[in-house]
């Protein structure tokens, strides 16, 4: 029966499509006879058709299946039984098993398969990196623990990250796998370094969450690197124990100083960043003019990188050894460069710190120089899915960084786009010769329609994650990208070889020079009007919708790619109403920061701070800067006072008073206020309990006078990255 029925279900569909795909004259025809059923049921059947003559390249879906699956579970507001996930790809397995004489039904199961094993491989990886969080203020309290990770940026406070942490008197029982910590500018931090083992008194905080309801949640990104709490020193550290000097940590830290040391600020800073993946010594100043530039792409180990470095090792070896004839004459080689340089690649990838920029391009590397052992091409899409599978199954969560979307944007895009331009390009070359003109003209043309690309590619990501997009990152990459490629890159990769003999002093001025370089083309980019473009920030729906639009035009081939169309409409409208009416109020968790937008900059209650949320509010809010009123002007007796742009009022209670201030909305981070007394307008009390459920929150106008509070606790649900999970509220 069950035969029967599938029969009869895909005979009547293959009956609706005639002739195939022709949409327009279906709903003429439908229209006149006055049926509209009929055009849904054949415009189905024919996209189905169109999606199964597509079969080479459903593999280049997995990733994006993965994706999905490792998305529906970061988007849960609860944590699922560690069951749930196996037994639902369990029986879609066994589905795909059974259902093979049906390919429709076999299609939409391996589809949900894939969807399964990204839910199941971000259910491991939570299981496995699982450490308890602090949940309320601790402190001061003695930590000792060993030094992972020392970042000193210029002018900032030193951080570092200490592993297996021992806490005095079990104040946090039981303890976090890692903490971060923040030491004042006068705390002595050199000669400290990672591997150390020390001794500090320190405030401890559970992670910060989101800055805004719809914000990145930076509390879940530290609980995967197993970071349970941060804080900051209240005295001096102390070290117990010195690192022991063979440890890979320690070696990449001291290189990362001898470069530094080597060459002027900021370009040393940038050298150690391009060799050894250490960008903590970079000033601020700096990268945020890269960003501007939209070249700070350059900064982080990625393929660039990466894919110059091994093509140096190999092409450079590969002619010393076409130099030796009895070697050439019988040895293959190529093969044994390309053997070589992916060793080179993988050892990069290790000392640089293995981020996700630098795992994906390796993968990459790899298989093409494996490609190149056994005389085949391998530079496509289905490398890229390969890639993308391999870092969603060996780490989801990056799936929520900015450096996976993008970096896979750009080269998913890129290969596409030349996957389409090669012909048309092996069509000129034919026409127009070879020659050195030629060749120059090519180059200059291949980095032009690179830079498009990923910058079209990437802005989605960018405007999501940073609310900025760079409207001169084009003609900087025109600059920056080729001295990178034949100074910068070829400079460290020399100053590599020659740095165990004591003789990389004239590649790292070399280095030195080309960074310089590329620094004057940021910063001469940074300041031309407009460079980097504030724009809201869109939510994640709508930058699903640009990704699932993208990846419609990059994946499919014919008339499939214009499913994008209605994805793009989509996402400009679910991007439109995110943008809607900016909020009246923003506050930070602990009160210190509270803000107002007003015209094109954000206006901020004393004491502004911490900067990083104040600078997230902005990006995300498309605003130009912030703006911090002045205390003698906003502040007195212990009440500070802003009057909003509606007319409304606030009122922050700074310290403790008698007095009950009047105005639309009363906070007050450090009291306990009653609910309602009497003052005309008073709309909103958030006094210290109700601050502590809410975390960091939003106000939005309502209908009429009323206002809507929206909290971030309310957006983050009850997860093992949440203070909340773990106060037994679970």
């Amino acid at each position: 029966m069950g035969g029967f029925l599938r029969w009869r279900f895909f005979s009547t569909a293959k009956s609706l499509i005639t002739p195939p795909f022709q949409p327009a004259r279906i709903a003429q025809e439908s229209y006149r006879r006055g049926r509209f059923a009929p055009v849904f049921r054949q415009s189905l059947a024919a996209f189905l058709d169109a999606v199964l003559a597509e079969r080479e390249r459903w593999s280049l879906w997995l990733p994006v299946g993965l994706g999905t699956g490792v998305g529906s579970y970061l988007a849960l507001p609860v944590e699922p039984p560690w069951w749930l996930a196996p037994a639902i790809l369990g029986a879609v397995l066994a589905g795909i098993v059974f259902s093979r004489r049906t390919p429709g039904l076999r299609l939409a199961l391996i589809a949900l398969a894939a969807v399964a094993g990204g839910f199941v491989a971000i259910n491991l990886r939570v299981l496995t990196v699982a450490t308890p969080v602090v949940t309320a203020r601790q402190g001061p309290v003695l930590v000792e623990g060993r030094i992972v990770e020392l970042e000193a940026r210029p002018g900032e406070r030193p951080r570092l990250v200490l592993a297996q942490p021992a806490i005095a008197g079990g104040a946090v029982a039981p303890a976090p796998r890692r903490l971060r910590l923040s030491l004042d500018p006068d705390m002595a931090t050199q000669g400290f370094g990672p591997g150390d083992m020390l001794r500090v008194k320190a405030i401890l905080l559970p992670p910060p969450g989101p800055a805004m309801p719809g914000a990145p949640d930076h509390g879940r990104s530290m609980w995967f690197e197993g970071i349970g709490a941060v804080g900051y020193a209240v005295a001096a550290p102390e070290r117990l124990e010195a690192a022991d000097a063979g440890s890979l940590a320690r070696w990449r830290h001291r290189l990362a100083l001898r470069i530094g040391q080597g060459l002027a600020a900021p370009e040393g800073a940038i050298a150690a960043a391009l060799m050894v993946g250490e960008r903590g010594a970079i000033p601020e100043a700096t990268e945020e003019n890269w960003r501007a530039a939209g070249i700070s792409h350059i900064l982080s180990i990625s393929g660039l990188h990466l894919g110059l470095a091994a093509g140096l090792v190999m092409f450079g070896l590969r002619f010393a050894l076409a130099a030796i004839a009895p070697i050439s004459l019988r040895r293959p080689v190529k093969k044994w460069a390309a053997a070589i340089a992916i060793l080179s690649a993988g050892a990069y990838m290790v000392v640089a710190g293995m981020d996700v920029p630098a795992q994906r391009s390796f993968i990459m590397t790899a298989i093409v120089l494996l490609a190149v052992m056994v005389d085949r091409l391998a530079i496509t899409l289905r490398l890229v899915a390969l890639a993308a599978a391999a870092i969603l199954l060996i780490e989801p969560e990056a799936l929520m960084t900015p450096g996976f979307g993008m970096s896979f944007a750009s080269v998913t895009g890129l290969v596409a786009g030349f996957e389409v331009l090669r012909p048309r390009i092996g069509a000129w070359r034919a026409t127009s010769g070879d020659g050195w003109m030629q060749r120059i003209l090519l180059a200059l043309g291949t980095i032009l329609v690179s830079s498009v690309i990923a910058t079209v590619a990437t802005a989605p990501f960018a405007i999501a994650h940073f609310g900025r997009l760079s409207l001169y990152g084009l003609g900087a990459n025109l600059i920056a990208v080729p001295i990178t490629a034949f100074v910068i890159m070829p400079g460290i990769v020399v100053a590599a070889v020659l740095m165990p003999l004591g003789l990389e002093a004239p590649a790292l001025y070399v280095v030195g020079q080309g960074i310089a370089a590329v620094d004057w083309v940021a910063r001469a980019v940074a300041q031309l009007p407009g460079a980097a473009l504030a724009v809201p920030a869109m939510g994640q729906g709508a930058l699903v919708l640009f990704v699932l639009a993208g990846l419609c035009l990059c994946l499919w081939r014919g008339r499939l790619r214009l499913t994008a169309l209605p994805l793009l409409a989509a996402a400009a409208v679910a991007w439109a109403v995110d943008i809607g009416d900016p909020p009246v109020l923003l506050a930070h968790e602990e009160g210190r920061a509270v803000a107002a937008p007003a015209g094109d900059r954000l206006r901020l209650l004393p004491p502004g701070s911490p900067g990083f949320v104040v600078e997230q509010w902005t990006e995300r809010l498309g605003l130009l800067e912030a703006q911090i009123l002045a205390r003698e002007s906003a502040c007195r007796d212990g009440l500070c006072r802003m009057d909003l742009a509606d007319g409304r009022s606030v009122v922050v209670i700074a310290r403790a008073t008698d007095t009950l201030p009047c105005a639309t909305i009363v906070i007050a981070p450090r009291t306990s206020l009653p609910r309602r007394w009497d003052c005309e307008g008073l709309k909103l009390v958030i006094d210290r309990e109700r601050l502590a459920r809410t975390g960091s929150f939003v106000v939005e106008a309502g209908e009429g006078d009323r206002l809507r509070l929206i909290s971030v606790e309310q957006t983050r649900g009850l997860r093992p990255w949440t203070p909340a999970y773990w106060l037994g509220e679970h």
